[in-house]
């Protein structure tokens, strides 16, 4: 490699230490925002920290074409795996109900809640990688070539030195481990991502390890695939091939690095300005405050939807559309356009047209607000839909009352009743914080 090549390589080396670097420092500065807590900040560190080695000791491949740094390879690639399974692992065991009894899972947690602090975590990390690390390094050093072969991540020889049959010989085993390596990686990812599904996690969390595996099994097929099929190719460090799979090995890097440290950054400066609204069981009986919560209102809608009540619909639809305008129009200060925007969609869609509407709002209530809004003159006045806002909650009140004896609000009450709990051990443990 040309020393201008070199240089380049040398100055993205340079990058990553202050990427990643600057990632982590932001992480433990607002570690007390929930976008972060959540994914347990020291276990988020390490697989950042992971991330991080992989990319430097690719990079250090390039450079000196050296195999045996490939060891190193596996052993931080195994680290950030494993700290975003354990991640993973203390928000299900939050999750976990001992004995599928209330009573009995609150002694359970007070008598073992070391079991939910991330401390206990990183300490099962750590006592892993000291065992893998020991046994790398005494079958590395062992006498037998095929356990020494296998910690080699890529192999490179000059040909004409070496016969072909050893080259195939290491090559097949080589691609061997690779693909068993990742298999077995991506079964474990599968198996978590099926535990958290059916959970309802919030900050992103179930799209982060969703999009992980997806990753992790685009790189691995279209690596395995390439080696498989132009084989000599991926034994030249100096082809095309060898220097296409190193940048799209650091590309996926950086899109792990994306999803696992810059993602939660973001959401934690997009929701500074919230509070931890945690919504009580006893709360689910008011109308206000159920379609305040995301879980409630999504029930509520599946309910009218499924039994056809166009009419509820429409209210349901109304009153969302007019908090929204309000809500918009107290946040800005000073910028009223998107207030502006929401009046005039709502006016055109439902009181422009007389056929829109039908009968579900009452006519001098309509003709009052189309006089209003003609002589706004591209102003806003806040309270112009407050009486189609008052009968619209008035019309769902009679809806709601209904819904309080069907199936869909009982097993809608224990689910907000078994979430709250999972709340308040969340909350014990430092998962979710006040901001």
């Amino acid at each position: 490699m040309d020393d201008p090549k070199k240089i380049s390589w040398w100055i993205l080396f340079s990058i990553n230490i202050f990427l990643y670097g600057a990632t982590c420092i932001m992480i433990l500065k607002r570690k007390i925002y929930t976008s972060i807590s959540m994914r347990s900040p020291v276990l988020l560190i390490m697989t950042i920290f992971g991330n991080f080695c992989i990319c430097q000791i690719i990079i250090l491949f390039k450079l000196f074409n050296n195999n045996y740094i490939s060891a190193f390879y596996f052993f931080f690639r195994l680290m950030m795996i494993l700290s975003l399974i354990l991640r993973y692992e203390r928000i299900l065991k939050c999750y976990n109900i001992y004995k599928n009894n209330e009573r009995e899972d609150e002694k359970y947690f007070s008598n073992k809640r070391y079991l939910y602090q991330e401390k206990y975590y990183f300490k099962i990390l750590a006592i892993c990688l000291l065992i893998i690390a020991v046994l790398m390094i005494v079958l590395y050093f062992s006498n037998v070539n095929d356990i020494r072969e296998f910690f080699r991540f890529n192999v490179i020889y000059d040909f004409n030195d070496v016969e072909k049959n050893i080259i195939e010989y290491t090559y097949r085993l080589n691609l061997i481990v690779w693909i068993c390596w990742n298999f077995l990686e991506q079964i474990i990812l599968i198996f978590y991502i099926f535990r958290t599904i059916s959970k309802y996690i919030i900050e992103k969390l179930k799209f982060e390890i969703i999009f992980s595996f997806a990753l992790w099994y685009v790189y691995v097929f279209i690596c395995s695939a390439l080696n498989l099929f132009l084989k000599k190719d991926s034994l030249d460090i100096n082809s095309n091939l060898n220097l296409f799979l190193i940048i799209f090995s650091l590309i996926v890097q950086y899109c792990l690095l994306f999803i696992n440290g810059i993602l939660p950054i973001v959401l934690s400066y997009h929701f500074r300005t919230s509070i931890s609204y945690h919504f009580n069981p006893k709360l689910i009986g008011n109308l206000f405050l159920f379609l305040t919560n995301e879980q409630c209102y999504n029930t509520f809608y599946n309910y009218l939807k499924k039994n056809n009540n166009k009419n509820g619909l429409f209210y349901l639809k109304l009153y969302t559309h007019i908090l929204k305008y309000k809500l918009n129009f107290a946040m800005t200060i000073d910028d009223k356009t998107e207030a502006l925007n929401d009046l005039n969609e709502i006016y055109n869609t439902y009181f422009a047209n007389d056929n829109y509407n039908g009968n579900l709002l009452d006519t001098a209530v309509v003709l009052k607000i189309r006089k209003e809004y003609q002589g706004l003159e591209n102003r806003i006045l806040p309270e112009i839909f407050d009486q189609a806002l008052q009968n619209a909650f008035i019309e769902l009140g009679k809806i709601f009352d209904e819904f309080h004896n069907k199936i869909e609000y009982s097993d809608l009450y224990y689910k907000i009743k078994e979430y709250s709990y999972i709340h308040c051990k969340m909350c014990n443990t430092g998962l979710i914080n006040q901001n």
